[in-house]
């Protein structure tokens, strides 16, 4: 197994048709793009066909009644040995891309490959060069007949970059029970970047505030509560609320996270075209990012209570005080309706003192050279804690250049699949 290096031949071919499809791929329904994960679950397949018709890798198209167009795939090469080891979480679906709009500097549904190895498009990092590494890999240990001690399950999953939905996903996989036999075991959950390892991960909860005013003529303020200025009011309420009562903790610094618990606004929208116009409704919407070390379930009751008892304060006339006009002459008032768009995700603080935290770090001191850096972050990722409290010992790690994950001109550098394929390799000769 030492002997085995990454194909770049196959690796690049494999990328460049997956970016290739990325127009396809493209998660955000509210923005009518529903991705087909099947194109790109296709590619691999195709790829593999000559050892899955073998039989070395057994391989399972997984998706819910009337999915079947966004499945994910479980791919298994049976150990010699007793146990197993998951390499999870590289997906199929990226992030949209706008030329146009965000500035890219090169078309990011086509892989462009420059100088000093730079692939650039959309999914080289997140997540698609993932997919081709564990594609390339795969297929390696079946051309040479090499058999991992442990059974190694590949899980590659669709819908990751938007949120639940029911027959899609790690989610759907892991009900159907196909998740079991990585109970207790480590589990290397390949979506993150710059190697690391990715020691924990924050949880998510989106959220959304209807803000009802009374519309008017911009000239007559005094008959109108304006919208939108009460909801960015209220939004920033919340935010001030939200960073007094969950501050950053110690736990966030010996885990290394780069940024504490955040609550922001990302979205407005407010129906009215019309300068002279005093808006009457307004939608924000945003998101909470919470480092692990706080209670999701908890946390989410205690902003729902606050946005309540604000409201209820605007009905007694008692707004804070640098809140913008509540109720208008003839005692119309603004209102707030608050709610939680699902439950959220959980964070992740993975173990510090497990045996595949230390193959992690080995791995990368051999391939690499230098020792590991590890650092936490406030992206989320799904069914990790999940997996967690399953036994499993979870790791993150990932290959490519943060500062590009959902970002224009998506890029990443050869040698860092090369590293990326050898340490997986690595993982493998130790576990």
């Amino acid at each position: 197994m030492k002997a085995l290096a990454l194909s770049e031949d196959r690796f690049l071919d494999v990328l460049r048709r997956l970016i290739a499809l990325t127009p396809k791929l493209q998660n955000n329904p509210g923005a009518g793009l529903v991705p087909e994960e099947r194109l790109a679950a296709q590619v691999v397949l195709d790829t593999l066909a000559p050892h899955i018709e073998s039989g070395f890798i057994q391989a399972e198209s997984v998706a819910g009644p009337g999915q079947a167009s966004r499945p994910c795939l479980v791919l298994t090469v049976p150990g010699e040995g007793d146990g197993a080891i998951g390499f999870v979480g590289a997906h199929f679906d990226v992030v949209p891309a706008d030329q146009k709009a965000e500035g890219w500097e090169r078309s990011p549904f086509e892989l462009w490959e420059g100088p000093g190895g730079v692939l650039y498009g959309r999914g080289v990092t997140d997540c698609l060069g993932h997919v081709a590494v564990l594609t390339d890999l795969l297929a390696q240990l079946a051309e040479r007949k090499v058999r991992p001690s442990r059974t190694l399950k590949v899980v590659l999953i669709s819908n990751e970059e938007s949120s639940e939905l029911p027959g899609l996903g790690l989610n759907y996989v892991a009900e159907q029970g196909m998740l079991k036999p990585l109970d207790g075991q480590p589990v290397y959950w390949l979506d993150s970047a710059n190697f690391g390892p990715t020691l924990g991960t924050a949880g998510v909860s989106l959220w959304e505030l209807k803000v009802t005013g009374v519309g008017g003529h911009s000239g007559m303020p005094q008959n109108c509560v304006n919208a939108l200025e009460l909801g960015m009011a209220a939004s920033l309420e919340l935010a001030r609320f939200f960073h007094e009562r969950f501050p950053p903790t110690e736990d966030e610094k010996r885990w290394g996270f780069l940024s504490s618990s955040s609550l922001k606004a990302t979205v407005v929208e407010a129906p009215n075209t019309k300068e002279t116009k005093v808006p009457a409704d307004v939608v924000l919407r945003g998101d909470i990012r919470l480092t692990p070390f706080y209670d999701l379930a908890e946390v989410q009751k205690s902003v729902t209570d606050f946005m309540a008892e604000l409201d209820a304060r605007l009905a007694r006339d008692d707004a804070p005080a640098h809140f913008p006009r509540t109720r208008t002459a003839g005692g119309k008032r603004g209102e707030l309706a608050f709610r939680f768009q699902g439950e959220g995700t959980e964070g992740i603080a993975c173990r510090l003192d497990s045996e595949g935290l230390r193959a992690l770090k080995e791995a990368m001191q051999v391939v690499r050279g230098v020792s590991a850096t590890p650092f936490s972050l406030t992206g989320s990722l799904p069914l990790v804690r999940d997996l967690q409290r399953q036994g499993c010992d979870v790791q993150i790690t990932g290959f490519g250049d943060m500062q590009y994950y959902h970002a224009p001109n998506e890029q990443a550098r050869l040698e860092d699949f090369r590293q990326g394929f050898a340490i997986l390799r690595e993982l493998l000769v130790r576990l």
